[in-house]
């Protein structure tokens, strides 16, 4: 299978598990009673057109885009919106809706770039499951596998590059937020540890165990015990997109009009959001060469550095401890996967682990 199929398959099987069976009818008249209860709603409340996102973003969580019209506050409103829901089968331990909805809302007003948030039904009071509605932002996003085909591709190297900066430009801006100000405190409760990367590393180790998959783990714990012993000192803490790949960056005419998908969001450091397009794209597109206009990973970094005026340190640190991320991801979607369809993306799976276990060893651990 190749790239472009491969990312392709994953998001759609994705979605398809994360629906459950439910149709648009009835994702409409949940989202009509969700509207109706808000304070302010009067009237009839209109939803219509449901139907599963196209582009790459959203493809963790379950998300629809819908209309809806409805009278507020006197006021007939009519605008595009967006469902994001807890997944019927997920692939983590755990899934923190109102941690999404509240860390959006608490960047409303910054110069990151988010959707609005609207209404939370934290209980799936109305939903049925836990999830909240966001407003449409102007924007498509590129697939997973960017340098094979869809936006970037389609651009001219001119444009390419504009469209990758404003990436680079927004992972600065996100990493200069002052996370205590917006009261993100409560993200240092994600998992147990004293330090930053020890405790997202204990989060992804928690949905390891969760997952009961006990070889993997095995193979995996020196280099969890590693990262978690050599965390640097140093390192500056900054609220961290959590999956800065380019599907959740949204373009409109090449210019970036928002950052999407938050539920991966931690406290950790900046190089942890800079070695994610590298290492997703070794394992997802391989070799593949950078389009014409495309900044290569290096440069990426270098621009980044320009842009926020910091210096990365110890990227080969963070990139291992991105690959180990990577990997427990890729070990918890096969458990996750049906075998029919785990057949087609096991090599890209496993190779994530390989590729983990290889940065490894060139840093000395002993795996």
């Amino acid at each position: 299978m190749d790239a472009e199929a491969l990312g392709t398959g994953i998001v759609a099987y994705q979605r398809q598990a994360r629906f459950a069976g439910t149709t648009s009818d009835e994702w409409a008249h949940r989202l009509r009673d969700l509207i109706r209860s808000q304070p302010g709603v009067t009237g009839t409340v209109e939803a219509w057109n449901v139907r599963p996102v196209e582009a790459a973003a959203g493809g963790s969580n379950g998300t629809m885009l819908f209309d809806a019209r409805y009278t507020l506050d006197g006021e007939t409103q009519e605008r595009p919106l967006v469902l994001r829901f807890l997944p019927a089968a997920g692939l983590f331990h755990r899934y923190d809706v109102r941690g999404q909805f509240t860390l959006q809302r608490s960047l409303a007003g910054t110069d990151v770039p988010v959707p609005p948030q609207f209404w939370l039904d934290e209980k799936g009071e109305f939903l049925t499951v836990p999830g909240y509605v966001m407003g449409q932002v102007a924007g498509t996003s590129t697939p997973m596998t960017w340098k094979a085909s869809g936006l970037l591709m389609e651009a001219t190297p001119k444009v390419r590059r504009r469209m990758m900066m404003g990436y680079v430009e927004a992972l600065a801006r996100i990493h200069a937020l002052d996370w205590r100000a917006l009261g993100l405190e409560w993200l240092q409760d994600r998992a147990a540890g004293s330090r930053p990367i020890e405790r997202e590393a204990n989060w992804y180790w928690d949905s390891l165990t969760w997952a009961a998959v006990g070889s993997y783990a095995t193979e995996l714990a020196p280099i969890r015990d590693w990262i978690v012993a050599n965390e640097p000192t140093d390192a500056e803490v900054v609220l961290c997109h959590g999956d800065a790949n380019l599907g959740n960056y949204l373009f409109d005419d090449g210019e970036l009009t928002a950052v999407v998908d938050w539920e991966m969001a931690f406290l950790g450091a900046p190089e942890c959001d800079l070695s994610f397009l590298r290492v997703g794209d070794q394992i997802l597109q391989g070799d593949i060469p950078c389009p014409e206009g495309a900044l290569s990973y290096d440069e990426i970094y270098a621009e980044y550095e320009r842009a926020s005026g910091r210096t990365l340190r110890h990227l080969p640190y963070f990139e291992l401890f991105t690959a180990f991320r990577s990997a427990i991801i890729s070990i918890l979607a096969m458990k996750h996967f049906p075998p029919e369809v785990l057949e087609q993306f096991l090599p890209a799976l496993k190779r994530s682990v390989a590729l983990c276990m290889e940065r490894a060893r060139r840093l000395g651990v002993a795996c």
